[in-house]
């Protein structure tokens, strides 16, 4: 067992003390959500920080790229004391390099094996570690415009079932029909990234995985799920799940705001607005299917200057500085 005496160094105060951005925005491919892999919740959590940091780059990202998380990010995203952060660091990064990802053909019976990088660096006299994405990696995290899902990466923080984070992810995928398809037993479970032999009966599959992963989610997240369990015959051979999504404490706000105001914006207002709120997750609801962040972002730009369907932005236009 690696054991750890590290100080808090002046670098790692300072980084904590100045804070590191919260609520940033998780972006995938829809072909790595439906991905059969098997990560604890702390190499997801690591995996989650380093695909944020990627996806910050402005530049085309190349295998060559190594995006390096410290101690501290940890530290408060997850608000978890540093001995946990730094065990969190050294063993995760392990993990996420000896892991694989099965991919599938929906049309097929093709599958791939790839891997999430090829480098993986640990650093323990600067509490970081640092993850260079392998090159079939690259595509399924950035540049995506269609066929891809985001979430806030505060909806999983709590979530402490490495299933929950999972099944977040392939539910809030089908957030805007509010209801996935059905998933076959056999698929279900290798999407959780389960092994033919973990809790193979349904008795321990419901105790020691379905059930405390829709607890956590329902508790913890900005949806409300219920399972649908479909049989052949006596046999559970399916699942499905309704999906309801919670109002936001600043829709709450504003369905009790009863102003009327409407505020017309210059064109410059719209441009630069519309491109921000389109990129913010309470918002994906308004794209259709795999509808691109350019496109999401013309319609809330029409969206803006309709003195009705302007209100349901006014709070985030507040958060984002705009000044009536």
């Amino acid at each position: 067992m690696i054991r750890f005496n590290l100080p808090m160094d002046k670098k790692m105060k300072k980084s904590i003390d100045k804070g590191y951005p919260m609520g940033d925005l998780v972006v995938k491919s829809n072909d790595l959500i439906n991905a059969s892999y098997n990560l604890g919740v702390v190499e997801q959590r690591l995996l989650l920080l380093c695909i944020i940091a990627a996806r910050k780059k402005k530049a085309e990202l190349s295998p060559s790229d190594v995006f390096y998380i410290h101690a501290s990010e940890y530290i408060q995203q997850f608000s978890v004391d540093r001995s946990v952060a730094y065990r969190a660091l050294a063993e995760g990064i392990k993990g996420i390099y000896d892991s694989e990802i099965k991919l599938t053909s929906p049309n097929s019976r093709k599958r791939i094996n790839i891997r999430w990088c090829w480098k993986a660096e640990y650093d323990e006299d600067n509490a970081t570690v640092g993850i260079a994405f392998t090159e079939d990696v690259i595509p399924l995290i950035s540049a995506l415009e269609q066929r891809f899902t985001s979430y806030d990466i505060d909806q999983i923080a709590k979530l402490t079932s490495k299933y929950a984070i999972r099944l977040y992810e392939l539910i809030i995928s089908w957030r805007l029909t509010n209801k996935t398809p059905i998933y076959e037993l056999d698929d279900f479970r290798n999407k959780l990234g389960l092994g033919v032999t973990e809790y193979k009966t349904m008795s321990n599959f419901n105790t020691n995985v379905l059930n405390i992963a829709i607890q956590q989610i329902n508790k913890f997240t900005d949806i409300k799920v219920k399972v649908n369990k479909h049989k052949k015959g006596v046999k559970i051979s399916g699942f499905s799940f309704e999906i309801t999504q919670r109002k936001t404490k600043q829709q709450r706000n504003l369905s009790q705001d009863n102003t009327n105001k409407f505020y017309k914006l210059t064109d410059s207002q719209i441009n630069m607005f519309g491109n921000q709120l389109s990129r913010l997750p309470e918002f994906s609801n308004l794209a259709v299917g795999g509808e691109s962040y350019e496109s999401l972002a013309v319609k809330i730009k029409e969206m803006l200057r309709d003195p009705i369907q302007q209100k349901q932005f006014l709070p985030n236009l507040r958060n984002l500085s705009f000044k009536p």
